[in-house]
């Protein structure tokens, strides 16, 4: 067979093969519990809990259907929610164990949560969060585990949860990594039975063992508070690639964690590592210009920031972005979800 005959072949073979694009870069963003009331509508006569009132089956005239009365109006909150993939919920906390695991309060986020995105494509799941001191009484006496299991399984199927983030900040030791690495298959294990996604929060500088990582779906590395101005693009970049390069992790198992508050950028200040401030209030605060990253003794994350984070993210071929925390962005103009997802989807 002669080479033209040969790449006639191929090109033809080509034509039937499909062509497969890569998944688009994820945007994720913590929901704290109290930043509920903050972005959703409050019941004006103090008489019914907020999250009773709706979205969907609870406004006037509304069924549980993508068709909703001319009266209806999203609030804010569901608007910016909604820009994203997905929410993660914060957080079930392993101190609560095991008289509350959720508060009614946080149920009622969570049933909130599930009506709002029965009708989108944004995602809910849940973190579940603690220091050694909350997660080691339980992990150590096998009949408080298999409780937990139980009551997380049951949480996870009551409000349609895609998946589970552990953020376990720190294991101390290498008794304790062991132990959270366990952990992390049983939660792999149970993630498993019904198809929901596992993620864990790290840091690059509070190492696991090297196995841990390839256990979840998603690295959300938290690429903040650092040394000095504590979240720029070139100490973002340092960290991905430290981790990528050290523990084998593909980028496309990487999100690319963003601050949504500044912090103190004097190292000789002893308020270093107390005073954070949102960029919310720091945007209402100064006149800000779109490449402003510093403000009142305060750095952060502006747009210009925050687009070069996600176009350099983009290019390492990261999975995605993960923002913390929602309530603390800013709205019109100076918002940083908008920044991102003009950068992540550009229309």
């Amino acid at each position: 067979m002669n080479r033209l005959k040969i790449c006639s072949l191929l090109l033809a073979l080509t034509t039937l093969i499909p062509a497969f694009a890569a998944d688009p870069p994820q945007m994720k963003a913590y929901l704290p519990h109290y930043r509920m009331k903050q972005l959703f509508p409050h019941d004006l006569n103090r008489e019914t809990a907020w999250y009773n009132m709706h979205p969907y089956g609870e406004a006037p005239g509304a069924s549980y259907t993508k068709e909703l009365p001319g009266s209806y109006s999203f609030s804010r909150g569901e608007m910016i929610l909604q820009q994203y993939d997905e929410i993660i919920y914060f957080s079930m906390e392993m101190k609560n164990f095991p008289d509350s695991l959720l508060t009614d309060s946080q149920r009622g986020d969570l049933a909130y949560l599930q009506r709002l995105f029965q009708f989108s494509d944004t995602r809910l799941s849940l973190c579940i969060n603690g220091s050694s001191s909350d997660f080691m009484p339980v992990l150590r006496d096998d009949g408080k585990k298999q409780l937990f299991y139980r009551i997380l399984e049951d949480i996870m199927i009551d409000y349609s949860l895609s998946g589970i983030d552990l953020d376990w900040e720190f294991p101390r030791n290498d008794q304790e990594k062991e132990i959270y690495l366990d952990f992390l298959k049983d939660l792999r294990e149970l993630c498993d039975r019904d198809g929901r996604k596992l993620s864990i929060a790290v840091s690059r500088f509070r190492p696991l063992l090297p196995e841990t990582y390839a256990i979840p779906d998603v690295i959300n590395l938290m690429s903040y508070d650092f040394y000095g101005r504590h979240s720029t693009p070139e100490s973002t970049k340092e960290a991905l690639e430290y981790m990528a390069a050290r523990y084998d992790i593909p980028y496309e198992n990487i999100l690319m964690g963003i601050p949504y508050y500044g912090r103190i950028f004097d190292g000789y200040s002893p308020d270093y590592w107390k005073k954070a401030q949102s960029y919310r209030e720091i945007s209402l605060q100064n006149d800000l210009t779109e490449s402003d990253d510093e403000a009142d003794g305060y750095y952060f994350n502006g747009r210009d920031t925050v687009r070069e984070k996600a176009e350099m993210g983009m290019d390492l071929g990261l999975k995605g972005f993960f923002v913390w925390e929602i309530g603390q962005d800013s709205f019109g103009e100076s918002s940083l979800t908008a920044a991102l997802k003009s950068a992540v989807h550009p229309e």
